[in-house]
């Protein structure tokens, strides 16, 4: 039985993630859903359990506070370095959700998982809805790689081209580049050199974006480094949540405005449920061996149901063997480029 390993102890709220994973466990019953954590915290929270859970004991946790390559050496027995060790060594695990140390989580992946061969580096592919209802689109990078070079972003553009096309069956995902402009010269010496390589690239790229377009839903995918991705997520979502504050309050200020509220309720709900982050899951981090999804710190159940939902469905599409593909002919392009400009040169 394919299994799905979860890290228990990184987030919040370990609580809301075990009732939330004990949840998805009933809805898949042909996977196995492995707990790791603390034996007893498990069982405290886990309530009447699904025949397909199982529990790994793990009494130490790595903190933000940890310096990620001393913890992953020092922290043996930590939730987090368990579950990489189950994934890595377990034929059957396909996939691993954490919501612990970002720092941790990225640098475990990379060093006891390993990077898909002519990965250069991975990425963390993050989703944020649109104006568009249903659409989300996809920030590739959100944090994983602060400073990436433009071959890096370029093989950003084309896993997580393969992942929306997975994961929303989208047929031809529509990529842009996060810059200061639309015109293809914008933007500083990186990006003007990763327009150059994702320009000739076998996707549908649109050229440069502007920061403001990111949730008009003309772009399915947002390619940046991870230093920019990161700001980019972390300001929309505190002015989602300056504005749905603002429109809290505007219902509130008067008898008027809660009565007309009343007749707006489903819309309101839908347009609050619209902006949850927790609903869309975690973020995969595209380009290691196997499947790793970081979640929120916050994660609830709401949250590690989607994000196991997401790791079923992209083992079910096989994207880790469309990305080795996708990157191996990536590569033997470089390298027919590189060896005819040698021969012109000659």
């Amino acid at each position: 039985m394919n299994k799905i390993i979860i890290d228990t102890a990184g987030g919040d709220r370990p609580d809301l993630l075990i009732k939330g994973a004990v949840e998805a466990a009933k809805m898949h019953p042909d996977y196995k859903i492995v707990l790791v954590g603390d034996a007893t915290t498990v069982k405290q929270h886990i309530g009447l359990a699904a025949p397909n859970i199982e529990i790994v004991h793990a009494p130490d946790v790595i903190t933000n506070d940890d310096v990620p390559t001393q913890a992953i050496r020092h922290k043996p027995d930590s939730s987090l370095i368990k579950s990489f060790s189950l994934l890595k060594d377990d034929e059957d695990a396909v996939g691993m959700f954490s919501a612990g140390s970002t720092g941790a989580v990225l640098t475990g992946a990379t060093l006891l998982i390993g990077r898909i061969h002519g990965v250069h580096r991975p990425v963390l592919a993050s989703l944020m809805p649109t104006a568009v209802d249903g659409k989300l689109v996809c920030i590739a990078d959100s944090g994983a790689n602060i400073d990436s070079k433009p071959e890096f972003m370029a093989q950003f553009a084309l896993m997580s081209s393969v992942y929306m096309k997975a994961a929303f069956d989208i047929p031809s995902p529509a990529v842009g580049l996060l810059s200061v402009g639309t015109e293809e010269k914008k933007g500083d010496e990186r990006t003007r050199a990763a327009y150059a390589l994702i320009k000739n690239l076998p996707i549908n790229f649109l050229g440069n974006m502007e920061a403001r377009d990111t949730l008009t839903g003309k772009y399915d995918i947002i390619v940046c480094d991870g230093f920019s991705g990161n700001v980019l997520i972390k300001s929309t979502e505190g002015t989602a949540k300056m504005v749905m504050g603002k429109v809290k309050q505007a219902v509130k200020s008067s008898l008027r405005s809660k009565i007309g509220a009343l007749f707006l309720k489903k819309a309101l709900y839908s347009l609050k449920s619209s902006m949850d982050y927790h609903s869309y899951g975690g973020a995969p981090f595209l380009g290691v061996k196997k499947l790793v999804v970081k979640g929120h710190g916050s994660t609830n159940e709401v949250s590690i149901i989607a994000s196991i939902n997401r790791i079923i469905s992209l083992h079910e599409h096989n994207v880790l063997g469309e990305i080795k593909t996708t990157i191996g002919e990536y590569a033997d392009s470089v390298k027919a480029q590189s060896e005819n400009s040698g021969s012109d040169a000659e």
